[in-house]
């Protein structure tokens, strides 16, 4: 016993000492990484983002969808993260559209997707993380087209026989195509589920950020995450004070220092109430952020539990922030929905539930970020950090449009070399991909001839928002200018000594509970409480 506590209190104090900055700043980090649209509008400065954010070759989503419009095809409007941009000579040249009326925040700045309405020449609907926005292509004026009662990150439209349909994370809004102002109104959208289920991912991230709870939730760990900032500030404190007091004696210096001393009493104190009155909170945080990246993320990416067990509130709507994309099936008369709990198919007209359905096609665990339907081929075109493919339903069969071969099976938590973000096709029938790290590449022999290239505008006014750039912190990926790949350790690493730290610290609070409880057993009845601790 007197061993293992030995070694807790050593686990304890210099493994904590160890990770004092790394809990800090994800304490700070969590805290706003809860809250978005708190810090929505604040931009970090572009000399304190790392130089591997900068944008080469439409890498980093900074193009994900294109259309071309006039005449001659001779217009091109692109859309990414970093918002929208036109070329009036093909694709020789970019220039800003992002004019009055178009998000301005980075937070709210990415573009999901592009989409021209058909027969409407002049019209431009675009789906941001700030909401569905529409242009007036001879002004560029940009207006926000009105969805629901509270904003929500947009991510595709598509066009039914007689609708326009924008699915947002959350929901599905639909207009009549024939309208001269677009009126989105919210539409139903069941499904049909044997059994309402949630994913671990969905679980584990929902108890790492106290979003189980809801909002009371999410103030609750934010509360945690200021005592966790405390405990780790008066860890060193503790540790450096006694250091400092014993040095000024040996330097001759006489001092009593009595409110230092008081000081000390009292951070010691409450570091230690503190810390045990939030102590099965920061397990959990401890504990979920293991498997909040590689490589133990691979453990939870399959499962799922029953939506009985889950220990807090699910939201009503099973579709809760779960929607990453949606096809229109033209031939079949069917809308595919892609959402982080699988892939889910029903009528066009959403008159019918839809049903969830496993389409033979690799998608990433994050999901597609390319998905349309190629009408003229009768197929699906899938693109996600696994690659692309496109699908034929007819045969369910898949394509590797990369390699030209059969898909073959594949990871849906180990990326691919190409690490697909986006998708377009120019007027002359040649297709191009974007990639995540390698940017923009032809597929089946496109030659650019000079084209796409990448405006130097578009680097000297990128700029992470707060929240990306507490998000980048938090995992890791910040720091990989400076250790490489080594990053992706950081976050599971320093959550499983943290995990360490928690439960080293009850084990001494245990034990230090136990002793004070046989000490007091050992009191003599006749000796006072005050002559006993001076006789101890």
């Amino acid at each position: 016993m007197h061993r293992l506590t030995k070694l807790s209190k050593w686990i304890h104090k210099y493994i904590g000492l160890v990770l004092v900055l790394f809990l800090m700043w994800m304490s700070i980090s969590g805290i706003l990484l809860n809250h978005p649209h708190w810090i929505a509008g604040v931009s970090v400065p572009s000399w304190l983002v790392p130089e591997h954010y900068d944008i080469d070759n439409w890498n980093r989503s900074s193009l994900i969808s294109a259309v071309y419009t006039g005449d001659h095809n001779e217009r091109m409007i692109i859309g990414g993260k970093n918002g929208v941009w036109e070329s009036f000579d093909g694709g020789q040249t970019f220039t800003s559209m992002m004019g009055e009326g178009f998000p301005q925040s980075p937070y709210y700045l990415k573009t999901n997707h592009l989409y021209k309405p058909e027969g409407q020449p002049d019209r431009l609907l675009a789906a941001t993380d700030g909401g569905l926005y529409q242009c007036d292509l001879k002004t560029e004026q940009w207006k926000k087209v009105a969805l629901g009662h509270h904003p929500e990150k947009t991510k595709q439209i598509v066009q039914t026989d007689d609708h326009l349909v924008a699915f947002t994370e959350s929901n599905v809004y639909r207009s009549d195509l024939s309208a001269h102002v677009f009126d989105f109104n919210q539409a139903s959208l069941e499904r049909t589920e044997k059994q309402r289920r949630v994913s671990f991912i969905d679980l584990f991230f929902h108890l790492h950020d106290g979003d189980v709870f809801g909002l009371s939730g999410r103030l609750l760990w934010d509360v945690v995450g200021i005592i966790l900032f405390f405990l780790s500030i008066s860890a060193f404190y503790a540790w450096i004070y006694p250091k400092r007091k014993h040095r000024r004696k040996q330097n001759g210096y006489i001092r009593k220092g009595k409110i230092q001393a008081l000081m000390f009493r009292l951070i010691v104190r409450y570091h230690i109430k503190l810390g045990i009155w939030v102590a099965v909170i920061l397990l959990i945080i401890a504990g979920t952020g293991l498997f909040m990246r590689p490589p133990l993320i691979v453990a939870i990416a399959e499962g799922d539990i029953p939506a009985e067990y889950y220990p807090g509130i699910l939201p009503d709507n099973p579709w809760e922030e779960k929607i990453h994309n949606a096809l229109y099936d033209a031939k079949r008369d069917i809308i595919v929905i892609a959402a982080s709990d699988g892939l889910w198919q029903g009528p066009a007209d959403l008159s019918k539930p839809f049903k969830k359905v496993s389409l033979n096609v690799p998608i990433f665990v994050m999901g597609p970020q390319v998905f349309q339907y190629d009408i003229n081929q009768d197929r699906y075109l899938v693109g996600s950090f696994s690659g692309m493919f496109a699908y034929h339903p007819q045969n369910e069969q898949s394509i590797n449009l990369i390699t030209g071969r059969p898909a073959e099976s594949y990871s849906t938590v180990r990326p691919a070399d190409y690490m697909v973000t986006g998708f377009f096709e120019t007027p002359d029938g040649q297709t191009f991909i974007t990639s995540h790290e390698k940017g923009l590449t032809g597929l089946n022999g496109a030659k650019r001839d000079g084209r796409f290239q990448l405006p130097a505008e578009m680097n000297e006014l990128h700029s992470l928002s707060l929240w990306n750039f507490m998000f980048e912190l938090h995992n890791g990926r910040i720091f990989k200018d400076f250790i490489g790949s080594w990053y992706i350790l950081i976050a599971p690493l320093g959550s499983m000594l943290f995990l360490l730290i928690v439960l080293s610290g009850i084990w001494d609070w245990l034990y230090l509970k136990q002793c004070k409880r046989i000490k007091k057993q050992q009191t003599p009845s006749t000796m006072g409480r005050k002559r006993f601790k001076k006789a101890i």
